[in-house]
Protein backbone atom coordinates (compact mmCIF):
# COMPACT_ATOMS: atom_id res chain seq x y z
CA UNK A 1 0.00 0.00 0.00
CA UNK A 2 1.16 2.92 -1.47
CA UNK A 3 1.03 6.36 0.95
CA UNK A 4 2.75 9.45 0.21
CA UNK A 5 2.82 12.31 3.07
CA UNK A 6 0.15 14.13 1.41
CA UNK A 7 -2.12 10.85 1.58
CA UNK A 8 -1.63 10.89 5.61
CA UNK A 9 -3.43 14.00 6.36
CA UNK A 10 -5.97 13.54 3.28
CA UNK A 11 -7.12 10.54 5.59
CA UNK A 12 -6.92 12.20 8.72
CA UNK A 13 -8.97 15.10 7.41
CA UNK A 14 -11.27 12.59 6.22
CA UNK A 15 -12.04 11.39 8.77
CA UNK A 16 -12.42 14.23 11.28
CA UNK A 17 -15.09 15.31 8.32
CA UNK A 18 -16.91 11.79 8.27
CA UNK A 19 -16.91 12.17 12.26
CA UNK A 20 -19.69 15.20 11.79
CA UNK A 21 -21.57 14.01 9.28
CA UNK A 22 -20.92 9.82 8.73
CA UNK A 23 -24.41 9.42 10.52
CA UNK A 24 -26.43 13.01 10.44
CA UNK A 25 -28.66 12.96 7.76
CA UNK A 26 -28.95 16.10 6.16
CA UNK A 27 -30.41 17.33 2.59
CA UNK A 28 -29.23 16.61 -0.31
CA UNK A 29 -27.05 18.98 -1.32
CA UNK A 30 -25.17 19.31 1.97
CA UNK A 31 -25.23 14.74 2.45
CA UNK A 32 -21.71 13.63 2.47
CA UNK A 33 -20.65 10.59 0.68
CA UNK A 34 -17.43 9.03 3.30
CA UNK A 35 -16.43 7.21 0.22
CA UNK A 36 -15.83 10.62 -1.56
CA UNK A 37 -14.25 12.18 1.57
CA UNK A 38 -12.27 9.17 1.02
CA UNK A 39 -10.38 9.55 -2.36
CA UNK A 40 -7.30 11.39 -1.28
CA UNK A 41 -5.14 9.49 -4.30
CA UNK A 42 -6.23 12.57 -6.77
CA UNK A 43 -3.19 14.32 -7.77
CA UNK A 44 -4.60 17.59 -8.54
CA UNK A 45 -6.08 17.98 -6.01
CA UNK A 46 -3.61 17.59 -3.78
CA UNK A 47 -0.96 20.17 -5.74
CA UNK A 48 -3.44 22.59 -5.99
CA UNK A 49 -2.42 25.76 -4.27
CA UNK A 50 0.95 23.63 -2.98
CA UNK A 51 4.70 24.77 -2.91
CA UNK A 52 8.01 22.40 -3.01
CA UNK A 53 10.03 22.71 0.03
CA UNK A 54 12.88 22.51 -1.72
CA UNK A 55 13.91 22.32 -5.90
CA UNK A 56 16.84 20.05 -7.06
CA UNK A 57 18.43 19.80 -4.25
CA UNK A 58 21.54 17.38 -4.26
CA UNK A 59 21.30 16.47 -0.40
CA UNK A 60 18.30 16.79 2.18
CA UNK A 61 18.44 17.12 5.83
CA UNK A 62 15.04 15.51 6.93
CA UNK A 63 12.98 17.70 9.78
CA UNK A 64 11.36 15.65 12.57
CA UNK A 65 8.03 16.06 13.72
CA UNK A 66 6.04 14.89 16.54
CA UNK A 67 2.70 14.47 14.34
CA UNK A 68 0.85 15.17 11.04
CA UNK A 69 -0.46 18.34 12.22
CA UNK A 70 2.91 19.74 12.79
CA UNK A 71 4.04 19.26 8.98
CA UNK A 72 3.56 22.27 7.24
CA UNK A 73 1.67 21.95 3.92
CA UNK A 74 4.83 21.51 1.31
CA UNK A 75 4.35 19.31 -1.52
CA UNK A 76 7.75 17.80 -1.21
CA UNK A 77 11.15 18.06 -2.89
CA UNK A 78 10.63 18.86 -6.53
CA UNK A 79 13.23 17.27 -9.09
CA UNK A 80 13.58 18.79 -12.87
CA UNK A 81 14.07 16.51 -15.75
CA UNK A 82 18.05 17.42 -15.63
CA UNK A 83 18.48 14.72 -12.77
CA UNK A 84 17.54 11.92 -14.69
CA UNK A 85 19.94 9.54 -12.67
CA UNK A 86 21.32 11.34 -10.43
CA UNK A 87 21.73 10.82 -6.93
CA UNK A 88 20.35 12.61 -3.83
CA UNK A 89 21.57 12.05 -0.36
CA UNK A 90 18.48 12.13 2.24
CA UNK A 91 20.12 12.23 6.12
CA UNK A 92 18.34 12.04 9.16
CA UNK A 93 20.59 14.01 11.74
CA UNK A 94 17.70 12.79 14.59
CA UNK A 95 16.57 9.35 15.42
CA UNK A 96 12.88 8.59 15.08
CA UNK A 97 10.71 6.68 12.04
CA UNK A 98 11.99 8.16 8.64
CA UNK A 99 9.67 8.18 5.93
CA UNK A 100 10.85 8.23 2.43
CA UNK A 101 8.90 8.23 -0.83
CA UNK A 102 9.82 8.94 -4.80
CA UNK A 103 7.14 9.03 -7.13
CA UNK A 104 7.55 10.15 -11.05
CA UNK A 105 4.73 12.82 -11.87
CA UNK A 106 4.18 11.05 -15.31
CA UNK A 107 5.77 7.73 -15.14
CA UNK A 108 3.40 5.94 -12.20
CA UNK A 109 5.91 3.04 -11.66
CA UNK A 110 9.40 5.27 -11.79
CA UNK A 111 10.40 5.49 -8.24
CA UNK A 112 14.30 5.47 -7.95
CA UNK A 113 16.67 2.95 -6.47
CA UNK A 114 17.49 3.40 -2.44
CA UNK A 115 20.36 2.48 -0.95
CA UNK A 116 21.73 2.30 1.94
CA UNK A 117 24.82 3.33 3.90
CA UNK A 118 27.00 0.29 2.71
CA UNK A 119 25.73 1.02 -1.14
CA UNK A 120 23.07 -1.96 -0.32
CA UNK A 121 19.88 -1.27 -2.41
CA UNK A 122 16.27 -1.37 -0.28
CA UNK A 123 14.27 -3.42 -1.46
CA UNK A 124 11.80 -2.59 1.05
CA UNK A 125 11.73 0.70 -0.51
CA UNK A 126 11.73 -0.92 -4.15
CA UNK A 127 8.26 -2.54 -3.64
CA UNK A 128 6.20 0.27 -3.60
CA UNK A 129 8.51 3.26 -3.52
CA UNK A 130 8.27 4.03 -0.16
CA UNK A 131 10.56 3.61 2.93
CA UNK A 132 9.05 3.77 6.62
CA UNK A 133 11.90 2.70 9.28
CA UNK A 134 13.19 3.52 12.88
CA UNK A 135 16.53 4.77 11.99
CA UNK A 136 19.14 6.46 14.44
CA UNK A 137 20.89 9.95 14.76
CA UNK A 138 23.27 9.93 11.43
CA UNK A 139 21.69 7.34 9.45
CA UNK A 140 22.06 8.21 5.26
CA UNK A 141 20.45 6.89 2.49
CA UNK A 142 20.87 7.30 -1.22
CA UNK A 143 18.07 7.74 -3.61
CA UNK A 144 19.19 7.14 -7.56
CA UNK A 145 16.45 9.27 -9.48
CA UNK A 146 15.00 7.09 -12.48
CA UNK A 147 16.30 7.63 -15.96
CA UNK A 148 13.93 8.75 -17.25
CA UNK A 149 11.17 11.43 -16.05
CA UNK A 150 10.48 14.84 -16.59
CA UNK A 151 9.13 15.63 -12.72
CA UNK A 152 9.87 13.55 -9.96
CA UNK A 153 8.93 14.10 -5.87
CA UNK A 154 10.48 12.94 -2.94
CA UNK A 155 8.96 13.20 0.28
CA UNK A 156 11.12 12.76 3.27
CA UNK A 157 10.03 13.04 7.17
CA UNK A 158 11.14 11.84 10.16
CA UNK A 159 8.28 11.46 12.91
CA UNK A 160 8.90 10.74 16.90
CA UNK A 161 7.67 7.19 17.37
CA UNK A 162 5.96 5.58 20.19
CA UNK A 163 3.85 8.30 21.74
CA UNK A 164 2.22 7.85 24.59
CA UNK A 165 -0.08 10.55 24.92
CA UNK A 166 -2.01 11.74 21.51
CA UNK A 167 -3.75 15.64 21.03
CA UNK A 168 -7.40 15.45 19.60
CA UNK A 169 -7.59 16.27 16.13
CA UNK A 170 -4.21 15.35 15.21
CA UNK A 171 -2.65 12.14 13.94
CA UNK A 172 0.67 10.12 14.27
CA UNK A 173 2.82 7.49 12.08
CA UNK A 174 3.91 4.87 14.76
CA UNK A 175 5.62 1.65 14.87
CA UNK A 176 4.81 -1.59 16.32
CA UNK A 177 6.85 -2.66 19.15
CA UNK A 178 6.03 -6.23 19.41
CA UNK A 179 4.08 -6.60 22.71
CA UNK A 180 1.48 -4.46 23.68
CA UNK A 181 1.80 -0.29 23.29
CA UNK A 182 -0.14 1.87 24.93
CA UNK A 183 -1.26 5.89 23.54
CA UNK A 184 -3.59 7.41 26.13
CA UNK A 185 -6.02 10.41 25.48
CA UNK A 186 -8.55 12.37 27.90
CA UNK A 187 -12.13 13.39 27.05
CA UNK A 188 -13.83 16.40 29.38
CA UNK A 189 -17.21 15.39 27.74
CA UNK A 190 -19.17 12.85 26.82
CA UNK A 191 -18.35 12.21 23.06
CA UNK A 192 -18.26 10.11 19.88
CA UNK A 193 -14.76 9.71 19.44
CA UNK A 194 -13.05 8.69 16.05
CA UNK A 195 -10.14 6.47 16.31
CA UNK A 196 -8.90 5.48 13.28
CA UNK A 197 -6.04 3.09 13.07
CA UNK A 198 -4.64 1.97 10.29
CA UNK A 199 -1.41 -0.27 9.16
CA UNK A 200 0.83 0.79 6.45
CA UNK A 201 2.18 -3.01 5.53
CA UNK A 202 0.77 -6.45 5.05
CA UNK A 203 1.53 -7.15 8.71
CA UNK A 204 -1.24 -7.71 10.91
CA UNK A 205 -1.78 -5.15 13.67
CA UNK A 206 -4.52 -5.96 17.03
CA UNK A 207 -5.62 -3.32 19.03
CA UNK A 208 -8.64 -2.44 21.50
CA UNK A 209 -9.89 0.75 23.28
CA UNK A 210 -9.48 0.59 27.07
CA UNK A 211 -10.97 3.21 29.71
CA UNK A 212 -9.61 3.85 33.27
CA UNK A 213 -11.39 2.69 36.52
CA UNK A 214 -10.69 2.57 40.18
CA UNK A 215 -10.31 -1.12 39.66
CA UNK A 216 -7.67 -0.19 36.68
CA UNK A 217 -7.77 -0.45 32.48
CA UNK A 218 -11.24 -1.95 31.49
CA UNK A 219 -11.44 -2.95 27.41
CA UNK A 220 -14.75 -1.27 25.39
CA UNK A 221 -14.48 -4.45 22.73
CA UNK A 222 -12.77 -7.37 21.78
CA UNK A 223 -9.39 -7.04 20.19
CA UNK A 224 -9.52 -6.18 16.27
CA UNK A 225 -7.41 -6.47 13.27
CA UNK A 226 -6.67 -3.34 12.00
CA UNK A 227 -8.02 -2.76 8.26
CA UNK A 228 -5.58 -1.03 5.96
CA UNK A 229 -8.89 -0.56 3.45
CA UNK A 230 -9.29 3.90 4.45
CA UNK A 231 -13.39 3.28 4.28
CA UNK A 232 -13.61 0.22 6.15
CA UNK A 233 -10.81 1.26 8.97
CA UNK A 234 -13.06 4.60 9.59
CA UNK A 235 -16.08 2.75 9.98
CA UNK A 236 -15.22 0.90 12.30
CA UNK A 237 -13.58 3.51 14.32
CA UNK A 238 -16.36 5.16 16.28
CA UNK A 239 -16.67 4.90 20.07
CA UNK A 240 -19.20 6.26 21.86
CA UNK A 241 -17.04 7.26 25.16
CA UNK A 242 -17.86 9.23 28.47
CA UNK A 243 -15.65 11.53 30.19
CA UNK A 244 -12.40 10.01 31.30
CA UNK A 245 -9.34 8.88 30.59
CA UNK A 246 -8.46 6.20 27.75
CA UNK A 247 -5.93 3.95 25.72
CA UNK A 248 -5.35 2.23 22.74
CA UNK A 249 -3.47 -0.67 23.01
CA UNK A 250 -1.95 -1.29 19.58
CA UNK A 251 0.17 -4.89 19.04
CA UNK A 252 1.99 -5.80 16.28
CA UNK A 253 5.15 -7.50 14.48
CA UNK A 254 8.22 -4.83 15.44
CA UNK A 255 8.49 -2.08 13.36
CA UNK A 256 5.39 -2.60 11.59
CA UNK A 257 4.17 1.15 10.42
CA UNK A 258 0.59 2.29 11.19
CA UNK A 259 -1.40 5.34 11.41
CA UNK A 260 -3.65 6.55 14.76
CA UNK A 261 -5.56 9.49 16.00
CA UNK A 262 -8.32 10.25 17.71
CA UNK A 263 -11.20 12.99 17.10
CA UNK A 264 -13.97 13.80 19.67
CA UNK A 265 -17.13 15.42 19.07
CA UNK A 266 -19.05 16.46 21.97
CA UNK A 267 -22.89 15.16 21.73
CA UNK A 268 -25.06 16.47 24.57
CA UNK A 269 -27.89 13.56 26.11
CA UNK A 270 -30.98 14.85 24.36
CA UNK A 271 -32.96 11.31 24.67
CA UNK A 272 -35.73 10.40 27.25
CA UNK A 273 -35.61 7.24 29.06
CA UNK A 274 -39.77 6.99 29.50
CA UNK A 275 -42.50 6.51 26.82
CA UNK A 276 -44.93 9.42 27.91
CA UNK A 277 -41.82 11.82 27.76
CA UNK A 278 -40.64 10.77 24.49
CA UNK A 279 -38.26 12.88 22.73
CA UNK A 280 -40.31 13.67 19.45
CA UNK A 281 -38.13 14.33 16.19
CA UNK A 282 -40.54 16.33 13.42
CA UNK A 283 -40.66 15.64 9.66
CA UNK A 284 -37.38 16.47 7.97
CA UNK A 285 -35.19 16.06 10.86
CA UNK A 286 -33.54 13.73 12.98
CA UNK A 287 -32.32 12.79 16.41
CA UNK A 288 -28.42 11.42 16.81
CA UNK A 289 -26.87 9.87 20.21
CA UNK A 290 -24.64 7.45 21.75
CA UNK A 291 -24.36 5.17 23.76
CA UNK A 292 -21.37 4.98 26.44
CA UNK A 293 -20.37 1.43 28.09
CA UNK A 294 -21.79 2.78 30.99
CA UNK A 295 -24.98 3.60 29.81
CA UNK A 296 -27.91 1.11 30.50
CA UNK A 297 -31.59 2.81 30.24
CA UNK A 298 -33.50 2.50 27.04
CA UNK A 299 -34.42 5.57 25.00
CA UNK A 300 -37.61 6.45 24.01
CA UNK A 301 -38.07 8.70 20.79
CA UNK A 302 -41.87 9.30 18.87
CA UNK A 303 -43.48 10.73 15.68
CA UNK A 304 -46.66 12.68 14.75
CA UNK A 305 -47.75 11.34 10.94
CA UNK A 306 -50.25 13.89 10.41
CA UNK A 307 -51.43 12.15 7.14
CA UNK A 308 -50.89 8.92 5.00
CA UNK A 309 -51.63 10.94 1.47
CA UNK A 310 -47.50 10.60 1.27
CA UNK A 311 -45.38 8.01 1.75
CA UNK A 312 -43.24 8.16 5.24
CA UNK A 313 -40.18 6.50 6.32
CA UNK A 314 -38.36 6.27 9.32
CA UNK A 315 -34.54 5.69 8.53
CA UNK A 316 -31.69 4.24 11.58
CA UNK A 317 -28.51 4.58 11.17
CA UNK A 318 -25.70 3.12 13.25
CA UNK A 319 -21.98 2.80 13.81
CA UNK A 320 -21.24 0.91 16.93
CA UNK A 321 -17.60 -0.27 17.72
CA UNK A 322 -18.90 -2.71 20.27
CA UNK A 323 -22.23 -5.10 20.51
CA UNK A 324 -25.77 -4.41 18.92
CA UNK A 325 -28.54 -1.74 19.75
CA UNK A 326 -31.73 -3.25 19.51
CA UNK A 327 -34.37 -0.77 17.84
CA UNK A 328 -38.39 -1.71 18.35
CA UNK A 329 -40.89 0.53 16.21
CA UNK A 330 -44.61 0.86 17.90
CA UNK A 331 -47.92 2.75 17.00
CA UNK A 332 -49.82 3.99 19.84
CA UNK A 333 -52.65 2.08 20.07
CA UNK A 334 -51.27 -1.52 19.46
CA UNK A 335 -49.13 -3.73 21.45
CA UNK A 336 -47.44 -5.58 19.28
CA UNK A 337 -44.27 -4.12 17.92
CA UNK A 338 -44.43 -3.23 13.76
CA UNK A 339 -41.01 -4.03 13.13
CA UNK A 340 -37.59 -4.76 15.43
CA UNK A 341 -34.06 -4.12 14.06
CA UNK A 342 -30.86 -5.43 15.72
CA UNK A 343 -27.99 -3.69 14.38
CA UNK A 344 -24.50 -4.02 14.89
CA UNK A 345 -21.22 -1.93 13.63
CA UNK A 346 -21.81 0.35 10.44
CA UNK A 347 -25.27 0.11 9.20
CA UNK A 348 -28.51 1.11 7.95
CA UNK A 349 -32.21 0.79 7.44
CA UNK A 350 -35.40 2.34 6.12
CA UNK A 351 -39.12 1.24 7.51
CA UNK A 352 -42.01 2.52 5.41
CA UNK A 353 -44.72 3.96 7.67
CA UNK A 354 -47.57 1.70 6.26
CA UNK A 355 -50.34 1.90 9.26
CA UNK A 356 -51.05 5.23 8.16
CA UNK A 357 -51.95 8.83 10.57
CA UNK A 358 -50.86 8.68 14.18
CA UNK A 359 -48.05 8.27 16.46
CA UNK A 360 -45.14 6.22 16.48
CA UNK A 361 -42.15 5.53 18.98
CA UNK A 362 -39.08 4.56 18.68
CA UNK A 363 -37.31 2.43 21.82
CA UNK A 364 -33.74 2.17 21.72
CA UNK A 365 -31.92 -0.10 23.87
CA UNK A 366 -28.29 -2.02 24.66
CA UNK A 367 -27.42 -5.75 23.62
CA UNK A 368 -24.52 -6.04 25.82
CA UNK A 369 -22.52 -4.80 28.32
CA UNK A 370 -19.79 -3.13 26.97
CA UNK A 371 -21.54 -1.92 23.58
CA UNK A 372 -20.95 1.52 22.44
CA UNK A 373 -20.98 3.77 19.40
CA UNK A 374 -23.26 6.46 17.88
CA UNK A 375 -27.12 5.78 16.00
CA UNK A 376 -29.40 8.75 14.35
CA UNK A 377 -33.05 8.41 13.57
CA UNK A 378 -34.63 9.97 11.02
CA UNK A 379 -38.29 10.93 10.25
CA UNK A 380 -38.47 10.84 5.94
Amino acid sequence: MRIRRKQLMGIFLSAALAAGSILVPVSAKEKTDVTDLLKVKNRTEYNKGRKAAGKNQAEIHVKKYRSIGEMPGEEGYKYSSSWQGKTVKIYADQSGLLVIGGESEDMADACGTLYDASGKEVKEYQKEGLLMKVVSAGTVYSLKLPEKFRSFTVEADLMEDHQKVLRKNDSYVQTATGGYFYHEFTLKKRSMAMLPILPFTDQKLSYNIQRKTKAGWKMLSKTKTADDDYEKALSRSVYGLAKGNYRAAVKGKTGTPYLIGYIPETVVKKYKTKKSKAKKITLESFQTDLYTDTERASRWYRISRKTAKKKRYIEISTSMNSGKLKFTIYKKGRKKPLKIYKLSGQKERKYRLKHGAGTYYIKVSKIGKNTNGVYSIDYL
